[in-house]
């Protein structure tokens, strides 16, 4: 009887382990099935209108046909996280036909800001002790768009620790002062002449951040349970969560507002 019961047993396994195999070529490609099982839906609806809508979910996501039956098994014990948490390696993204020349061709501009970005040190090197990943700056829903750039990230990076009101880098690394005199207050400013003058951006641009973002150390029982002897390690926080995990940095970090926040009111015309 007992040989019986393994061999039921071993069917059975076999059975849903061909199911799921089945299912990983003929249905998993189809996002559309992800959301029959995982609470995913407000990623899926941004995912239908941004520029990766073409992409299939398991060619940047990595999810095995073995992940998903240890998925059954945490459902049917009550252990299964619903918060969709997922990794999306770097080589999916510098795969063949995605963004496989992003490291050669690796400077560019954001159009809406001027915002001068390099991706080679960013990704290459460790950036404020941290090793970043695409999806430290690709984030994906902080702006309402699936895997788009969040520049909520950029000024955590450069802002968070700094001296009141200056960046980490200073304000030229990522945009340069405006080539052309400006109309403010209903007069010309020359930021030419005002650099040859002697005067730093902080004499007339008196604040331009709000917000420190410090995360509060009661923001870690979101998701562990009395587990806060670790806060203050800031590596080790920082290699598990961005380094391992990849959990957005805004997840845990409010923002920093950066920005024409006060200016000066006797600016030097």
């Amino acid at each position: 009887m007992k040989t019986k019961h393994v061999v039921v047993a071993l069917g059975l396994c076999a059975a849903a382990i061909g199911g799921l195999a089945y299912l990983a070529r003929a249905r998993f490609e189809d996002p559309k099935t992800c959301t029959a099982c995982h609470f995913i839906d407000p990623y899926y609806r941004k995912w239908e209108t941004s520029t990766h809508k073409m992409v299939p979910c398991l060619k940047c996501h990595v999810y095995s046909p073995e992940r998903a039956i240890a998925g059954q098994f945490l459902f049917l014990s009550g252990a299964y996280n619903p918060r969709p948490l997922t990794n999306v390696p770097d080589k999916s993204c510098l795969q063949s036909g995605c963004h496989d020349r992003r490291l050669v061709e690796s400077k560019v501009t954001m159009a809406k800001r001027g915002i001068a970005f390099d991706h080679k040190p960013h990704f290459t090197e460790m950036r404020r002790g941290i090793k970043l990943h695409c999806r430290s700056c690709h984030s994906d829903i902080v702006q309402g768009e699936h895997v788009k750039v969040s520049t909520n990230v950029c000024y955590l990076c450069h802002f968070k620790g700094a001296p009141h009101d200056q960046a980490m880098t200073g304000c030229p690394s990522c945009h340069a002062a405006p080539a052309k005199p400006i109309q403010y207050r209903g007069r010309l400013f020359s930021h030419e002449e005002a650099a040859k003058a002697g005067h730093k951006c902080n004499r007339c641009h008196v604040e331009i951040t709000r917000g420190d973002g410090v995360t509060p150390q009661d923001k870690c029982y979101f998701c562990h349970v009395d587990r806060t002897e670790k806060y203050s390690d800031v590596k080790l926080i920082h290699d598990k969560h961005v380094g391992e995990k990849q959990v957005d940095c805004l997840y845990c970090h409010p923002r920093i507002e950066h920005g024409k926040i006060r200016m000066a009111d006797d600016i030097p015309f």
